[in-house]
């Protein structure tokens, strides 16, 4: 296995090249961590020079940021289309969990490369980005359909932007356990439980349940 992934690659065009060390870099940076990956493992891996990598990117920040910006996109595109698609909000919720973990279980290498090095302030940056556009697209489905607020309520957009990031925050820490332990837990099942916290809590709050008001039982 380790031969084919070192063997040395046919000649290719400029665009085919960048795209194959941009593969060979997220395998590298999401299975060492950005920090301790080097563009030597990274050129190794594809059985090229480091000085052929300099070609296309002029450090391993900007392949890093390369590939931060590129499933950013599309992991965003994935979760808030599917939310759009969807007629209903408990569908909404459902699919854009859904399309999370569907990202996560077919690109595994991805998101350990959004999950990892947090601290590093570019991945910090994309995951701040990631979220914020999750929770908007989660809030906006939210504060459409909202319940009237009960005296002593936040603003309904106040509510709807806590929630939403709750929700977004969440599912992007689940996924992230879920994808370090394949296999313990079928994705169904996973969305159902999901579900079962965020939904069923989002019906009590609609129905006028709240918890710092709840009435002592008799």
């Amino acid at each position: 296995m380790e031969e084919a992934a070192t063997a040395p690659r046919r000649r290719l065009s400029a665009p085919d090249r960048r795209a194959a060390i941009l593969d060979d870099a997220l395998e590298i940076f999401s299975a060492r961590g950005f920090n301790e990956a080097s563009l030597d493992d990274v050129a190794a891996r594809g059985g090229i020079s480091k000085a052929l990598i300099y070609e296309h990117f002029s450090s391993k920040r900007e392949l890093q940021l390369a590939l931060l910006d590129t499933f950013v996109h599309e992991l965003i595109a994935r979760v808030v289309g599917a939310i759009g698609g969807a007629d209903e909000n408990e569908a909404r919720l459902r699919a854009g969990i859904e399309a999370f973990l569907e990202f996560a279980e077919e690109r595994p290498a991805a998101l350990r490369l959004l999950t990892r090095n947090v601290s590093d302030p570019d991945a910090g940056e994309a995951l701040d980005r990631l979220r914020e556009e999750a929770a908007g697209a989660v809030a906006s489905m939210m504060v459409a359909d909202a319940p009237p607020p009960q005296p002593g309520d936040l603003a309904v957009e106040e509510t709807s932007a806590v929630l939403a990031h709750l929700i977004a925050g969440g599912i992007q820490f689940m996924a992230g356990w879920w994808l370090a332990n394949p296999g313990a837990i079928r994705r169904e099942s996973v969305v159902e439980v999901a579900m079962g916290l965020y939904w069923l809590g989002l019906e009590r709050l609609g129905e006028g349940e709240r918890w710092g008001r709840r009435q002592s039982p008799p």
